[in-house]
């Protein structure tokens, strides 16, 4: 009885890599090597099974796999039980945007805070970047998905989230209960460094794009001659609301969404007439700009040739689609992949710099000195090399 049990389960985890596999079925070259591992699955089932010193949870075993394998994926990637499908499908409760007011990703089986907002409730708390989430609201975040951490993170303003956190200061562990509130902090801030506008960007979804143009005029005013874009630390999952910012400065085909099959699903598309700024533009980006903020690197870059300076970013350039299982269990399979109009993809391996401007360990803009390097490589380079031409 036990034998057959484990040999269902081992099937079931065969259906999974199919599913995995191509959606439908597996081609002969792949089917033969799942076959492979399977059987070798298998064997070491059976034998912790009949070898454990205790008795098995073998659905218990089985869970673990799930999460293992999807886990393997990408940060969108996860197994989901039969309460977490149910949960998934309802619509997440609370206002967009309403949150302690951090950005966070996956960074082995922890989250880890990449950007905390000014004035936020996570600021008040003492959050800072670089600490490390590893239950969110009592819940291990070992095997769950960005996705459902923001989620969880997310709900009515006024409520609270309890985050279980490791603090890089002083590596203490401590639970901190944290108010959920909308963000207050400016969506942008758009400086003068010598001749070089520096528009930092914070949060592309509440930018306000007529805010954004008065700004820029006149910011020109004051003599920036060019544009430096910095989406450092901007790891919105949602790639679409790149499209908000990118086109204030472009405009046409930016991003299409495809399946595996590689048929675009969707299209994002710049549709203002014309664009706000006429001269040379570049991008600064760093490892935790991610999501949305590669999406606006990638789409400066392949529409305006604009360069791009820091370091590689992240590498999130996945949506997922929910596989529900016959046991009422599920999937969160990144299903489908975001690439430009160009066809460059950014998923897992990231955007590369054409300008590598190592990180610091700034506390405050006034210390910023990797921006301070990428605006003077920026100032010197070339005007002829850099001045867009029309999208």
């Amino acid at each position: 009885m036990r034998k057959s049990r484990v040999v269902l389960l081992a099937c079931s985890l065969a259906v999974v890599l199919v599913l995995l596999g191509s959606g439908a079925a597996l081609t002969a070259g792949a089917g033969e090597g799942t076959f492979k591992q399977m059987l070798v699955f298998s064997e070491v089932l059976s034998y912790v099974v009949d070898n454990y010193v205790d008795s098995v949870d073998t659905e218990k075993i089985m869970a673990g796999a799930y999460q293992g394998l999807m886990s393997g994926l990408d940060a969108h990637g996860a197994y989901l039980t039969k309460e977490e499908v149910a949960a998934w499908k309802q619509a997440p409760t609370g206002e967009r945007g309403v949150g302690p007011g951090v950005s966070i990703l996956k960074n082995g089986p922890v989250f880890q805070v990449v950007a905390v907002a000014p004035g936020s409730p996570a600021a008040d708390a003492g959050i800072a970047v670089g600490d490390q989430i590893r239950k969110i609201g009592g819940r291990s975040v070992r095997a769950m998905s960005l996705d459902q951490a923001e989620r969880l993170m997310g709900g009515a303003s006024g409520s609270s989230v309890t985050l279980d956190l490791l603090r890089v200061k002083d590596l203490k562990r401590e639970d901190v209960s944290v108010p959920r509130a909308p963000r207050k902090d400016p969506p942008f801030v758009l400086d003068l460094h010598g001749t070089v506008a520096v528009l930092r960007v914070r949060d592309m979804e509440r930018l306000p794009t007529e805010a954004l143009l008065a700004e820029l005029d006149a910011i020109r005013g004051r003599g920036a001659d060019r544009l430096l874009v910095d989406a450092r630390d901007v790891a919105q999952s949602d790639t679409r609301s790149a499209v908000k910012v990118a086109e204030v400065f472009a405009s046409g085909e930016f991003l299409k969404l495809k399946d595996r099959s590689g048929k675009a699903v969707e299209t994002l598309s710049g549709s203002r007439p014309g664009a706000a700024w006429a001269g040379p533009i570049g991008v600064l980006v760093n490892g935790a700009t991610a999501g949305a903020g590669e999406g606006l690197a990638i789409i400066l870059h392949d529409r305006l040739k604009a360069p791009i300076y820091g370091e590689s970013t992240y590498g999130l350039g996945t949506e997922v689609r929910l596989v529900e299982l016959p046991e009422g269990d599920g999937l969160l399979v990144p299903g489908f992949v975001w690439e430009a109009a160009t066809g460059t993809r950014w998923n897992g391996e990231g955007v590369a710099p054409d300008e590598v401007v190592k990180s610091d360990t700034r506390t405050d803009d006034d210390e910023d000195e990797q921006l301070g390097q990428a605006v003077e490589r920026f100032a010197k380079r070339a005007t002829a090399s850099t001045v867009p031409k029309a999208a």
